[in-house]
Order: structure tokens, then sequence, then C-alpha cells
């Protein structure tokens, strides 16, 4: 795969739909030998490329006027290949677009060659046997971990439900060795810093009437006279 541009959910999405990929089947025995149910982190891949070179920077793409987008879930894909075997096709929201754009658009103009399929979706499982991506998908469907039509809701646990994929930060990831090898290289947020507070007003002290009094018994006391000058 080479290196890719992902695009990731806040952490309180990120949190849930990390739950929700630890499951398993019923039936499912970890195998050592098997490299299916790799963990990886919860994301949308807006485009991947074989080549890095030491000229692209995340920081450097445009990204002006560009909000967070905030996507929603249209239908569950069943694939037939390790790495297409469970995931989530994504609505292609109007700000999603033009992230993936201004991306590659800069890939572009650093003559980078680049791919991006499928467009838009967000993997949940990793699975080599196909048997046991059939049991998966029955099971999570039944389940009702994933259910709904034309706008699913993901179920990490009974109180947890996921809804939407709200993009926080696009991140550079060496995926050039195995899934259980992938790392981040560099990440850039999508969301701005809050502003500073406010610095606080100084309130003046409120006088009370035992502060007046001392103050008006001070200027009250007598002045001392000077002492009278010996006699000569």
């Amino acid at each position: 795969m080479g290196y890719a541009v992902w695009l990731v959910p806040s952490s309180t999405e990120s949190a849930a739909l990390s739950e929700l990929m630890h499951f398993r089947p019923k039936s499912y025995t970890q195998d050592s030998r098997s490299r299916s149910y790799p963990s990886f982190y919860p994301h949308i891949t807006l485009v991947t490329f074989g080549d890095l070179p030491s000229s692209f920077n995340l920081d450097s793409i445009s990204l002006d006027n560009l909000t967070p987008p905030v996507a929603h879930f249209d239908s569950v894909k069943r694939g037939n290949s390790y790495l297409g075997a469970l995931s989530i096709l994504i609505s292609p929201v109007n700000k999603l677009m033009p992230l993936r754009d201004a991306v590659t658009a800069h890939l572009d103009m650093l003559n980078i060659r680049w791919k991006s399929r499928s467009f838009p979706h967000m993997s949940l499982f990793y699975v080599d046997e196909p048997d046991e991506r059939d049991r998966l998908y029955t099971e999570l469907i039944n389940r009702r971990l994933i259910h709904g039509d034309g706008c699913l809701t993901l179920t990490a646990n009974p109180l947890t439900q996921v809804k939407t994929f709200t993009g926080s930060e696009i991140w550079l990831v060496d995926c050039t060795r195995s899934v259980k090898r992938w790392h981040v290289i560099t990440k850039r947020s999508l969301v701005s810093p809050a502003p500073p507070p406010p610095p606080k007003e100084t309130v003046p002290q409120k006088q009370t009437d035992k502060s007046i009094r001392t103050r008006h018994h001070k200027r009250s006391l007598p002045t001392a006279a000077p002492p009278e000058p010996p006699p000569i």
C-alpha cells in the first residue's frame, strides 16, 4: 500500500469505534498463524501513494476555509479480500470531498502519483478467512451492532452508539509493512485551538464599616504639639 493520509474522528467517536472493532464472533478461536483481526485506528483513507519524498508535509497542504467534516454512515459492505473484509460506506458530504481534493492537489503539485479507491469508506475489520468474514457479518447484523437503513448506527455497547464521523485530524501513515506494523509519521489537527480566556477584571474590594471607622478615627486624632524649647 505504501503511504496513506487518513482522516480520523473525534476522540469520543474513536473510543466507541475501537470498542466495536474488538468484537469477535462467538465461534472465533485465535490462531497465531492467522493475520485476521489486527488492531488499527478508526479512519477514512483520503489517499494512498507509493513513495514519500522529503518535500511532502501535512502542514503545507492548503486547508483554508475548510472546517472539520461531519459524515454519516450509509451502509455496510462485506468484501472478498483481507483489507476489504468489512467496511462502512460513508456519505460523501460536501466538506469531505474538498478535504480530499486539497490533499490530492498538494500531491499533484509535488508530482506524487496517488490513488483514492472506494472513497469514502471506513474499514472496521481485516479478515483473511472467507468463512470467518461470513460469520462476522452475520453476528454483527443479528446482534444489531450495525443496524439502520440509509443512515447506519454502530453500537459499541448497550450504552454507546455512533452515528457520525467527525473528522478532527489528518494523519500521514506508513503502511509499507503488515497492518500490525503500520505507524503514524505526523499528524495535523483540523480543529482550531480554543481562544485564551479573557483576563479577569479586578473588582475593587468592598469597604466594611469597620475599616471606614478606623480610617476616620486615624484622621480625627489631634496632632501632637512640638516640644517646648529648653530655658536659656
